[in-house]
């Protein structure tokens, strides 16, 4: 079972007491994130409900991830594709020195 760690972060100045697998640095980078990420929310929307600002910077977040997940899919493909069609052109560099005449 991994080591648990308390960790106290700030959040949207709020404290919040957090027990984690995660590394506490680590824990606290992702704090510090969604931190910047709501108050950069917070200060373009006037809002002044943090949980308001919280679904708001969830939605953020999430559309952020959804993205870079979408990016990572369509460039695998885009290097598979790459990859197919190099293995085709060596292939048939092969094929076409085997057959020529010495």
């Amino acid at each position: 079972m991994a080591e648990q760690n308390k960790v106290v972060i700030q959040v949207y100045g709020k404290e919040y007491s957090i027990t984690s697998s995660e590394n506490p640095e680590i824990t606290q980078e992702y704090a510090a994130f969604i931190d910047s990420v709501m108050r950069g929310i917070g200060k373009k929307t006037s809002l002044t409900n943090q949980n308001r600002v919280a679904i708001l910077a969830l939605l953020q977040i999430t559309h952020d991830l959804f993205q870079a997940r979408n990016k990572s899919k369509s460039d695998g493909l885009e290097y598979d594709r790459k990859m197919k069609t190099l293995i085709g052109e060596i292939e048939t560099a092969i094929n076409e020195e085997a057959i020529r005449p010495s």
